[in-house]
């Protein structure tokens, strides 16, 4: 199994409820799946984010972020990126209009520097 996703061995329901201890209802189609660690979200927000939020909650392997905004010009979100093994949750992936569903996400699918997805 190379994608992220596939790795993760919880179903949908479960991952969604995950998201839901926090006080976040999402559909699974509004969460992105990635390899990067909880790290590379905790470093991007310091030094590439343009606005960097509040952080909530930062333990290891979790991060909880309000009122991000990642980019100038998108829009001010709470973020959330969960360590669940090999594979990092993120809720607060923004979808720009026109994209395709979000990709299950490997080693080569990187949100944290952007927290955008685009057709590439």
């Amino acid at each position: 199994m190379n994608e992220a996703r596939e790795r993760l061995q919880m179903s949908d329901g479960e991952i969604v409820d995950r998201i839901a201890r926090f006080g976040y209802r999402v559909s699974v189609a509004q969460i992105a799946f990635t390899s990067e660690p909880v790290e590379d979200f905790r470093e991007a927000r310091l030094k590439r984010w343009f606005r960097a939020g509040a952080v909530k909650v930062n333990e290891p392997g979790l991060l909880v972020i309000e009122d991000a905004q990642p980019r100038p010009g998108q829009r001010t979100r709470d973020v959330i990126v969960i360590g669940l093994g090999a594979t990092r949750v993120v809720m607060g992936v923004e979808i720009k209009p026109g994209a395709p569903p979000l990709a299950a996400g490997s080693a080569l699918c990187r949100y944290a520097p952007t927290m955008e997805w685009e057709r590439r």
